[in-house]
């Protein structure tokens, strides 16, 4: 008896373990190659590019960040895209913001864990055959992702009035 409840209970963690949602960086390894341009970048080296303007609107994103993948693609790119499409769906990438500008289209996913955000991607294409995926892995909590959110948009109204 002892015997089928260890291997009950062993099953049970091999399923949730394998049952796991992969993150961006198991599509950045397995795509690399199609890409024109593949970029993995740790965050204090791509920080060190960012203004200190920007700086005071997304301090808590640049702290929270750690690492960033940029790919680019050309030649290859609805091939790709669909690929991306399945990989969001497959693991639950849940949409943060959809913006259309003629043929331009911007997606932004995030992957949510324990009520933190783990990672966020910014899926940018448009029908000329170019993509641009960017992955950052963070750790916010969505209330200090919605204050960003809203110190961005309150200081681009101010910038533009």
């Amino acid at each position: 008896m002892r015997r089928i409840v260890i291997t009950f209970f062993s099953l049970f963690v091999l399923t949730t373990v394998f049952a796991q949602e992969k993150n961006f960086k198991e599509f950045y390894q397995s795509n690399k190659d199609r890409a024109e341009v593949s970029l993995n970048i740790p965050s204090f080296f791509a920080n060190m590019f960012i203004s200190d303007e920007d700086t005071d609107e997304f301090g808590v994103f640049l702290k929270k960040s750690k690492n960033y993948k940029i790919m680019v693609f050309n030649n290859n790119m609805s091939s790709v895209q669909k690929d991306f499409q399945k990989f969001a769906r497959k693991n639950k990438l849940r949409t943060l913001v959809r913006v259309k500008d003629g043929k331009e289209r911007v997606t932004v996913y995030f992957r949510e864990s324990k009520d933190r955000i783990k990672e966020i991607i910014v899926n940018v294409h448009d029908n000329t055959d170019e993509l641009v995926l960017l992955g950052i892995k963070t750790n916010l909590t969505m209330d200090e992702l919605s204050a960003m959110v809203e110190a961005s948009t309150k200081n681009k109204s101010i910038a533009s009035n």
